[in-house]
């Protein structure tokens, strides 16, 4: 299993992505599990959100988040996608 790791500030579909994965691994998996992090609105009084990151450092963590998993559990395949920017 290789990982696919992208750190960009280009909004993503996660439901295209997770067709991606589904095809990818071609019926091998008996389910997907995702995390998709939400940025609130407060009531009204957030307009955005900017998320800072450090290029090499970000990438470095959480590949090494997607190996750990990998070698704790059977997984199939993996996608990790962090944002950066404004949100």
């Amino acid at each position: 299993m290789t990982p696919r790791l992208s750190i960009q500030p280009e909004p993503f579909d996660v439901a295209a992505e997770i067709a991606a994965l589904t095809a990818e691994l071609g019926g091998r998996a008996g389910a997907i599990v995702s995390f998709t992090g939400l940025c609130r609105d407060e009531d009204g009084r957030l307009a955005a959100l900017e998320l800072e990151h450090y290029p090499g450092m970000a990438e470095a963590e959480i590949g090494r988040v997607l190996d750990e998993a990998a070698r704790r559990w059977p997984l199939q395949g993996a996608v990790a996608i962090h944002r950066h920017g404004l949100v």
